[in-house]
């Protein structure tokens, strides 16, 4: 198989699982700075090239021969190469590689025909910008047909893989537990398709679900979730789950008797979000607003906050596409107007074909609120120089250069309101927050230059500092379940802040009442940082 010919499938693989346009995944992009592939994407990624490819054993490498495409790509040559149970002819997925390392003719993807009109597998719906929806008929882009278990079918042998009775048992007993076995590895199989759209076959009881198939927290609480609403899932076992370190382990404890108390403790869980209902007076109609990282979290809350408030919101997503249409969906859905713009604040190449189909197929900008954030918790000891540089890239250079290219948007109509998010770290020490609470500083210190600097213009821009909100975040905080309570003890009132407690300042700082507010951060904490 030649070396160009693997790169190729490599990126084609690459291009099917994100849905990003060809030209965007090239052999030199850096998966996260580039392309926003974190570990849990870059997991599934590796899984389907296994499976591609036959391999039994997960791709193991370090961060630095994961970090592009082509590194991925030579990482797999390698990997093939040392393998004697791979032939150099081996068939990918199904048709798509032969013995003389022919690639299978456009409209093609690993063996796999696309549909007329469909690029990468995707149809470009009306109203979308950089986003992608999925056509009629078709569950998270993929046809139903009978006979599927999750959108995906059992391949002819798969039945060997799910557990049966012994051989020779005739005791009842025996056979009622091999059979709830093999109900439960069904049960999970069709949970983990249904939550990662990962093919069947991949979904072996050994497979690992981090390592193999990419499965974070945030994926099990779908699975957790899924299982639940199909009965399969007892309440006393739902902690149990975050034992699970294989699809054997998941199926093992489905088929075990519920234990007397949940295994695990878990973080506190944020109060239950209200049905969306317009906002009395629509605050913002007629106004369009920027929401950078609206794909999830507080973001997502300020974004459908604003859409109820009237605004038609330009979502912006850069880890996840899928997460971005989501969120345009749901605010649409709710009555409002919303578009879905991907890229990241990060790279200015990015930052440039933003605000360039923000320009061209929206058409005006009236406010903008920065809310994309990265960088990493954790003691300062273990902070690098390339933790530093991503981080202000994210929320001090990405925020700068966003701000200048809205207030260009902006002046066309009169002005408008930048608001930019912050943390009360800046001022004070958090644990595991000692990077980023100066990061947070120094997007607090920005927002008083710009506020100055932009004001000729009418531009006013403020800043939301907020405390330790429930949600996305503190849920995967370190040592969330002992620093959470800590903070909950510090803060008057016993409970923090919601994300739509802060999604409620910023719509205040974008309200008229606010237009003569400039150059302030506002503190959203519950009265948290009075009590050091």
């Amino acid at each position: 198989m030649q070396a160009q010919d693997l790169l190729e499938h490599v990126r084609s693989v690459f291009v099917r699982m994100t849905r990003y346009p060809d030209e965007v995944v090239v052999p030199d992009a850096d998966l996260e700075q580039d392309l926003g592939i974190d570990s849990v994407k870059r997991g599934e990624i590796l899984a389907t090239l296994r499976a591609d490819f036959g391999l039994s054993d997960a791709l193991k490498a370090t961060p630095d021969e994961l970090r592009t495409v082509a590194r991925v790509s030579d990482l797999l040559s390698r990997t093939l190469t040392a393998r004697s149970d791979v032939a150099p002819w081996a068939d990918v997925a199904g048709g798509g590689w032969h013995a003389n390392g022919h690639v299978e003719p456009a409209g093609q993807i690993g063996g796999h025909v696309e549909p007329a009109g469909r690029a990468n597998g995707h149809a470009e719906p009306a109203g979308q910008v950089g986003g992608l929806a999925e056509p009629a008929g078709r569950a998270n882009g993929h046809a139903e047909p009978a006979g599927q278990v999750g959108g995906l079918a059992e391949p002819a042998g798969r039945a060997n893989r799910h557990a049966e009775p012994a051989s020779g048992s005739t005791a009842s007993n025996g056979a009622a537990s091999a059979v709830a076995a093999g109900e439960a590895l069904r049960a999970v199989v069709q949970a983990l398709s249904d939550a990662t759209r990962h093919p069947a076959e991949l979904l072996v009881p050994d497979a690992r679900l981090e390592e193999d198939l990419g499965i974070d927290r945030r994926r099990r609480d779908e699975v957790r979730t899924l299982l639940r609403q199909r009965g399969a899932l007892p309440d006393g076992l739902a902690g149990a789950l975050d034992e699970a370190r294989t699809v054997g382990d998941l199926a093992r404890l489905l088929g075990a008797p519920p234990p007397a108390q949940a295994a695990s403790a878990r973080a506190p869980a944020a109060p239950a979000a209200r049905r969306a209902t317009p906002a009395p007076g629509a605050a913002l109609a007629g106004k369009t607003i920027l929401v950078t990282g609206s794909s999830r979290g507080l973001g997502r809350a300020i974004a459908t906050k604003l859409g109820r408030a009237g605004a038609r919101v330009v979502v912006n997503s850069f880890h996840s596409r899928d997460d971005g249409d989501a969120v345009a969906d749901e605010i649409r859905g709710a009555g409002g107007d919303a578009v879905h713009v991907w890229g990241s604040v990060a790279n200015p190449a990015h930052v440039d074909k933003l605000f360039e189909a923000i320009a061209r197929d929206v058409g005006e900008l009236h406010h903008f609120v920065s809310n994309a954030s990265n960088g990493r918790f954790g003691p300062l000891e273990q902070t690098t120089p390339e933790h530093w540089e991503l981080a202000f890239r994210t929320n001090v250079i990405g925020y700068h250069q966003c701000a200048l290219r809205a207030a260009r948007l902006m002046e066309r109509h009169g002005g408008g309101r930048i608001v930019a998010l912050s943390s009360n770290g800046s001022s004070r020490y958090l644990e595991h927050f000692g990077a980023m609470g100066a990061v947070k500083a120094a997007v607090e210190s920005l927002t008083r230059a710009l506020a100055v600097e932009l004001a000729p213009r009418n531009v006013q821009v403020n800043c939301v500092s907020a405390g330790p909100i429930y949600g996305h975040v503190t849920s995967n905080y370190p040592d969330h379940e002992r620093i959470l309570p800590y903070w909950e003890s510090r803060t008057p009132g016993g409970r923090l802040c919601t994300e739509e407690d802060v999604a409620n300042a910023v719509l205040l700082l974008l309200s008229d009442g606010a237009r003569m507010i400039n150059g302030a951060t506002l503190t959203v904490d519950g009265g948290g940082s009075l009590c050091i």
